[in-house]
Formats: structure tokens, C-alpha cells, sequence
């Protein structure tokens, strides 16, 4: 058994299944990364990585009993550490006696090599002798069933000791063929009591069933009909396992949260992954530190409308603050591993060779520049170096080396021809692996094989000439390669995007936060993620995600210079007794503050109103989050736009709103609110509620001078509720009875909310429809 190691913050949490422990494996891994000092103190990164280790694997299965199914979501930041995340937990696994552990990695062969390199090193699995793992890539044959039949007889064997079990690591390629053959490998074993873990790299990336709207259209039931090859072949492995945890690692999760709960890969439960010290995310670049984004001028950008003829001025301006960089790095002792730049045009390789031989033509010039006799030719060529370098003193600050530093003694010139340039695609059948020792400076120039996954060793400057395209949430910020650790060289990072891509990554990044801290209470309190609304805020430039992994439709709602207006407020009869008592009560409490709303002498009764301004919190705590309309249409609008109310009070609590009484006065020591009459639509919805403005034609007065109409009854800058107390009939005004032969709707309360521009969003929801 392997030994305990008592730390501070891993006792059990809310809601969790079990207490792990952390035995020796997670402790020297946590070793071996540098997180623990020469007195055997953890530092804070190294807790870190425990105490979010140790949160997600207390919910998966407790490997004591006897069977477990479950499927939880982990949630990091593009370019973050979550490989770090699942190696850590495949080591705190091992400590606590899981069997086997599979990792699905990669859909291409690099990448499945990457993850495969990576467990290996970070266990340090060619360097011990312990037999503690058995790890194997890819099984396929009699030798590796061989191998992990009698691996697994040895945990059955209550005679042998614990401690000298391995643990089966096994990587597989997220691929059709590759999945089947492992899921062979199993099939037949006796794998009772056999605890497992199944990890999902980029779980968003081809294992979603992709024919799911197919299915929805056709009527059929989420978990039948078609189904795509890698999801068949998923499902296929994970029931071989009576007792194992299904987990699906991404940066990415808006396909993951938004497939019907009802899927066999809904989770059910979130962990959010949190970055160390020194990761530069969607923040640093598009909302803290605006220097270090550019725009590339839409006329640099090609299209086929566009077709460019010469290398654009902003690809030669990149180059040249990624040369300075690469000098600046040597002068300091190569600061860091690598230093590169990544060129990534359209996915098409037409596009790529074009880029490819502007960038080789462009160094060959500046070198036969730098060489040549000609010394007016060399000090143009200099001086725009300079404007350069002036450029990323701006964010470097002073520790950059002088200009005539970098350029003295041949140190730019060595650095143009000593930089390794090279074509990442897979016209050669393969994507090629980029040796990285071999230089230190690299010009990568490739397309959607630098999308996903893809690691840029040392990434300082990007350039992206795409257009935005779809405008897919997770597939455009999956080509943010250039987030990650940045450290003491963040300074000299550019990215280079149209305005359309700069547009969508500051939407991003509002969305991207906006998910987490939806999500953030079902992380701390392991709740249900049965239970999560599925909602989130999202600019109306982007999509969601691919819909065709989407069973559920998805509704769009726009609160900013709108109205939201209740059109089914007698949906549920007992509601409209108790919406009537909430108004009543509101009413009575501030009887004393309302005041008469200011108008046209001339208007009638019916347009006069009463006026109240008080706290924006008061009016959501106290009425708006009692009201209740039933309506489909109308609740989940209404919940959504609650919810962006909630959320904008949370930094602007001193925030004041406007509450209208329409068609009110106060009499005496009571309000009068005399009840409008309104006909409901042959869908049972209030055909118009707003009274127009008048005159509607000039005569006397000019065109709605006495009276604006209630749609401009309201503040520009203000959230405005309009109370209005109705009388409903339908479509051809006749009064709608009950069995007592009453008028059902003839004192209904329904209201209208105005959201100004300041506080609008985009909020994109699912409907709760199974």
C-alpha cells in the first residue's frame, strides 16, 4: 500500500462521493514538476494542483465499492495546464488503488503521440523499475490482452500484495478503428470490482454524437438512431465497465453543457480547472493589455474577392517584431526554450504556400539587405526595425535591450537566417513533428492542424489573416494558440486579427466567464448538473457551437434598448391571484413615494400614470422575483432577464430603476388603477399591450405630442417596469367565462421591462424541452 502523505486542504467537501488520499505517486509527480522545495514544503502551485486533483476524483467512483457509472466535466482555459490536471489525476488514481486508467487522446497521430510522450515523462516511466504502471499505447493484440488479463488477476488475488499491482495506463487515438480495437481487447475479461477511470482529451472534438439533429428532426429518441462512429464506439467501451468514470477534459465545454441532459455523455457533474501564476488567457490579451492585439487592415486580408498579389504591411510589421523578440532572447541567454511565430491563414493549402514563400522571400531580402554594401538601402531598412522596437517598448518597458544592442555585431542578421521556417499540414499524408531543439527560433505557417491541441513552443507572435466564418464559439477559440504561460516574455506577444475576430474574441471572453460563474456553485457544492439552467450570454456575432451535435433547439433572447414583454400573463389561472397580490403589495408599500408621471395637459385618464424610482435590487427582490408567468415564452425570458439584472447588481449595487403604474392616480389614500381592456391573438397571447401614441396624425397637435405612446413611457439609461392591470378578451372582444359562468381574465396584472444599451446582453438559452 503505498504510503499516506497528510496535507492541509483535501479534507471531504460538500456533496462528495469519498475521501481519497494522496499517496506517493501524486507527491513525487508534484516532486518532479518542481513544486516542492529541498525540505519537501509544497509550494502554493503544487497545492493547487492537489487540491483541484482531489476534488475532481472525489467525485468519480469510490474504488471500494462494488460498481460506479458516472460522467463529469472538466473545465480549463485554452492553453492552460489541463494535461497537468489528468496526469496529476491518473497519479492520485494509482494512489488509490484504480486499475485501470484509459486516455483517449488525439485525432491525429501527432497528437496522440504528444499525449502519449507527455504521461509517459511525467510519471517518469523509463526511468524507474518499480513496475508500479504497465503502459500501453494503442492495444490491439493477444499480447497486450495477455498482458492486461494477468494484470488484472493480480488485484482479484486477495494472496498478493496491493503494493505490487500496476496500474493499466492505456492511451488510445480518438479514432473509430483504435476505440473498437481496445474496446476488443476487453471484451471477455472479467471486469467486476475493477474501478476505472476513462479520461476524454478534448472531449468536444469528435466524440459528441454528431448525427444527434438528425435524430431530433426524425422525432426519435435522444439516446437512439443514428449514431457517429466515435460516440458508438465511446459508448461501446464505457459499458464493458460496470464500475468506472467517464471524465471529459476540454477548454472548450459549450457542446458538452448544451446536449440533451438525457445523452450518455451529459455530465453530471463540473469541475473548473483554474490558471497558475503567469497564464496569459482571453483577458490579458483582448481586455487588460490592449497593445498586445493589432488589427490586420480588412483590405490585408485575402478573400476571393481579394486576392493578394505582395506580403501586406502588416505580416512585414509582424516579422519584424518577431525578430526583435528572437534577438532580445538571445541576448539574454535564450530566456526561454524557444522563441516562435505562428502564421496561420485559411485552411486552405493554397493559402498556406502563399504565406509560406512571402515570409522565405522576405527574410531572403532583409538578409541580402543586412549583407550588402549598400548603406542607404540598410539604414531604411533599420529605421523601420526601430519604428518596431519603439513599438515593444511600450509593453516590454525597460528591460529591453537597446535597439543598437539588438542590431550590433550581426545579431539581427543571424537571427533572419538562423530561424527555422516550416509548413505544419498534412499534404505529406502526415503533420509533420517539429523537432525543437534543433533551433531556437521557428516560423510555423499552417492551417487547422495548428487548431486544436497543437503546441507552439515558446509562441510570441501570431498572425491570423481569416475571416471569422462561422463564428463558432469553441472552434474559434481553440485557435488561441497563442494564450498560455507567458511569464517575464509576455511583453514582446503580438496577435494580429481582423476586426471581426477581435470582435468575437472580446465576446468570447465575456461568454467564456460568464459560463464559469453560472457553473462555479456546481463545481464548489458538487451538484447535480441536471440542475443547471442551460443558458449563457453570447453576442449575437457568434454561434454556440456546431449544431449538429445539438438535440435541443436553442432560443436567442437580446435585452438592451428592448422591451420584454409578458404576452401570456393568464397562462396558469391560480397564478394571476397570487402575480395580483405581489403588485397589490408592492403597491401598498410605497404608496407614499409614487409620483405623478409628467405629461400633456390633454391627455386622457388612461394616460396618465404614476412614477417611482428606487433601488434596481428592491425592485428585483421584491417584485420581479415574485411575479410568475408560466408561458414557455414568456418564463424562460423572464428568468434570463432576471438573471442579467442579478448579475449586473453584483458591481453596480447602487444601481436605480423607474416603476410606472400605468394608467393610475392616487385617490385619497389608495391607488386607482384603472384596468385596460386588451383581446388575445388565436394563440392566446395579448395581441398589442402598448396604447399608440396621439395624435397619430398631425392636426392641432404635432404627431404623438400629447401623448408618446407607452412604448417611450420610460428612462433612456434606466431599467423601466411598466405595471399594466388588464381586462382580457378574445380575438373578437367577447369576455371568456369559467364553468360559474364568470369573466376569467377580467383583472389581470402583466408587466413590460425596458433594458437600457448599458446593461443589455445577448443570452442564448436551451429549451427545457427532454
Amino acid at each position: 500500500m503505498a504510503e499516506r502523505i497528510e496535507i492541509s486542504g483535501t479534507n471531504k467537501n460538500i456533496n462528495s462521493k469519498w475521501k481519497p488520499y494522496l499517496g506517493e505517486e501524486l507527491y513525487n509527480l508534484i516532486k518532479y514538476k518542481g513544486f516542492v522545495d529541498t525540505n519537501g514544503n509544497i509550494n502554493n502551485t503544487g497545492e493547487k494542483v492537489i487540491d483541484e486533483t482531489f476534488r475532481i476524483l472525489e467525485m468519480c467512483g469510490n474504488p471500494s465499492e462494488p460498481t460506479n457509472v458516472d460522467t463529469g466535466l472538466v473545465i480549463g482555459y485554452v492553453q492552460s495546464g489541463k494535461t497537468l490536471s489528468f496526469t496529476s489525476l491518473t497519479a492520485l488514481a494509482k494512489d488509490n488503488n484504480y486499475q485501470i486508467i484509459i486516455i483517449i487522446a488525439g485525432t491525429s497521430t501527432p497528437l496522440s503521440e504528444q499525449s502519449f510522450e507527455r504521461m509517459k515523462k511525467d510519471l517518469r516511466y523509463e526511468n524507474r523499475f518499480d513496475r508500479k504502471w504497465i503502459i500501453i499505447k494503442n492495444p490491439e493484440n493477444q499480447a497486450h490482452r495477455d498482458s492486461i488479463e494477468t494484470n488484472l488477476e493480480k488485484w482479484a488475488d486477495n494472496t498478493y500484495p496491493r503494493e505490487n499491482c500496476s496500474t493499466l495506463l492505456l492511451t488510445v487515438m480518438k479514432n473509430g478503428t483504435r476505440l473498437r480495437s481496445i474496446a476488443e481487447i476487453f471484451r471477455g475479461l472479467n471486469l467486476n470490482r475493477v474501478p476505472t477511470l476513462i479520461i476524454d482529451d478534448e472531449s468536444d472534438q469528435a466524440s459528441l454524437n454528431t448525427r444527434s439533429r438528425v435524430n431530433a428532426r426524425e422525432g426519435i429518441d435522444v439516446n437512439e438512431g443514428q449514431a457517429s462512429t466515435i460516440y458508438r464506439r465511446i459508448n461501446e467501451l464505457r459499458n464493458l465497465f460496470p464500475h468506472h468514470t467517464f471524465l471529459q477534459y476540454t477548454a472548450t465545454p459549450q457542446a458538452n453543457l448544451f446536449i440533451n441532459i438525457m445523452d450518455r455523455l451529459s455530465p453530471n457533474f463540473i469541475k473548473l480547472l483554474k490558471p497558475g501564476e503567469g497564464y496569459a488567457g482571453g483577458n490579458v490579451f483582448f481586455a487588460s493589455n490592449s497593445n498586445l492585439v493589432r488589427k490586420i487592415p480588412n483590405i490585408e486580408i485575402p478573400t476571393n474577392n481579394n486576392l493578394l498579389t505582395v506580403a501586406p504591411d502588416s505580416l512585414l510589421y509582424a516579422l519584424k517584431i518577431f525578430f526583435l523578440g528572437v534577438v532580445a532572447g538571445e541576448i539574454k541567454n535564450y530566456d526561454q526554450g524557444n522563441r516562435s511565430m505562428m502564421i496561420h491563414p485559411s485552411r486552405l493549402t493554397d493559402s498556406q504556400e502563399v504565406y509560406f514563400g512571402w515570409i522565405n522571400s522576405i527574410i531572403g531580402s532583409w538578409i541580402r539587405i543586412l549583407q550588402s554594401t549598400d548603406e542607404d538601402d540598410k539604414r531604411d531598412l533599420l529605421d523601420l526595425f526601430k519604428i518596431a522596437h519603439e513599438d515593444l517598448v511600450k509593453t516590454v518597458g525597460s528591460n529591453i535591450p537597446s535597439f543598437e544592442s539588438l542590431v550590433s555585431n550581426n545579431k539581427l542578421l543571424h537571427s533572419l537566417r538562423y530561424t527555422r521556417t516550416i509548413r505544419v499540414n498534412a499534404t505529406s499524408g502526415r503533420t509533420p513533428v517539429i523537432p525543437w531543439r534543433d533551433s531556437y527560433a521557428w516560423i510555423l505557417v499552417g492551417g487547422q492542424a495548428m487548431d486544436r491541441g497543437f503546441t507552439v513552443e515558446g509562441l510570441t507572435v501570431s498572425y491570423m489573416p481569416r475571416s471569422l466564418a462561422t463564428g463558432q464559439v469553441d472552434t474559434t477559440l481553440q485557435r488561441a494558440r497563442f494564450f498560455g504561460y507567458k511569464g517575464a516574455y509576455l511583453g514582446y506577444c503580438r496577435v494580429w486579427l481582423d476586426q471581426n475576430n477581435i470582435a468575437a474574441f472580446k465576446a468570447i471572453i465575456e461568454h467564456e466567464e460568464d459560463v464559469r460563474k453560472r457553473l462555479e456553485e456546481f463545481d464548489v457544492n458538487n451538484k447535480h448538473l441536471n440542475n443547471w439552467d442551460r443558458e449563457t450570454v453570447l453576442n449575437q456575432i457568434l454561434n454556440l457551437t456546431r449544431p449538429n451535435i445539438l438535440y435541443n433547439d436553442l432560443d436567442r433572447d437580446y435585452f438592451g434598448a428592448e422591451w420584454f414583454i409578458v404576452k401570456a400573463p393568464h397562462d396558469t389561472d391560480n397564478i394571476i391571484s397570487k402575480n395580483n397580490e405581489v403588485v397589490n403589495e408592492f403597491n401598498n408599500n410605497h404608496m407614499n413615494d409614487f409620483g405623478n408621471d409628467i405629461g400633456h395637459l390633454e391627455r386622457t385618464e388612461l394616460q396618465k400614470h404614476l412614477v417611482l424610482q428606487l433601488s434596481l435590487s428592491d425592485c428585483l427582490r421584491n417584485l420581479l422575483n415574485r411575479l410568475k408567468f408560466t408561458r414557455e415564452s414568456d418564463s424562460q425570458t423572464f428568468s434570463s432577464l432576471r438573471g442579467i439584472l442579478g448579475s449586473y447588481l453584483q458591481e453596480n449595487s447602487d444601481e436605480e430603476c423607474l416603476v410606472f403604474l400605468m394608467s393610475s392616480k392616487i385617490e385619497g389614500e389608495r391607488i386607482n388603477q384603472t384596468i385596460r381592456h386588451r383581446r388575445l391573438t388565436s394563440n392566446d397571447e395579448i395581441q398589442q399591450l402598448f396604447q399608440g401614441e396621439q395624435p397619430t396624425i398631425n392636426g392641432k397637435f404635432k404627431r404623438g405630442e400629447v401623448y408618446p405612446g407607452d412604448r417611450n413611457i420610460k428612462s433612456e439609461t434606466l431599467v423601466s417596469i411598466q405595471i399594466h392591470r388588464l381586462h382580457l378578451t378574445n380575438t373578437n372582444g367577447e369576455e371568456i367565462f369559467d364553468e360559474k359562468d364568470e369573466s376569467m381574465y377580467g383583472d389581470v396584472y402583466s408587466i413590460a421591462i425596458w433594458i437600457p444599451e448599458k446593461i443589455g446582453k445577448d443570452i442564448i438559452r436551451q429549451s427545457n424541452d427532454l
